[in-house]
């Protein structure tokens, strides 16, 4: 059975991440792991039928949480994550293009935790058929 094509885009990004050099998880870590870190969060496929074929997008939402302190690095793993996005054109049995359009980054304080910190959000939209 091959995969979903939010999933393929999941796998793919995380592997992404992990090559960057990147702490990645698919959940947000307890407060005891190391800032800076990954987070592969929200993705979703959203079908587009027609005559012959199944076509669509996927809407995906990557966290890179950083110390306040260390502003540019968050914002720097945010484009990396960007770049290693606009590679990403295909994964079995899915051809993929980056939605550009779609895109952005938003960087926000956060202050969830004791240690102020800064959250890039990163909102990716492949296309894939």
């Amino acid at each position: 059975m091959s995969k979903s094509p939010e999933q393929c885009i999941f796998d793919g990004m995380y592997k992404a991440s992990i090559e960057l050099g990147y702490a990645t998880y698919d959940y947000r870590p307890p407060d005891e792991v190391p800032y800076p870190f990954v987070e592969i969060s929200e993705a979703q496929t959203v079908n587009q039928a027609n005559k012959s074929r199944i076509f669509g997008s996927v809407p995906i939402t990557i966290n890179v949480w950083g110390l306040h302190k260390k502003r540019r690095q968050v914002s720097d793993m945010a484009l990396a994550l960007f770049d290693a996005a606009l590679k990403i054109t295909e994964i079995e049995p899915f051809a993929f293009s980056l939605n550009i359009n779609a895109c952005n980054t938003r960087m926000l304080r956060d202050n969830t935790t004791n240690t102020p910190l800064w959250r890039a959000v990163v909102e990716l939209e492949f296309k894939f058929n």
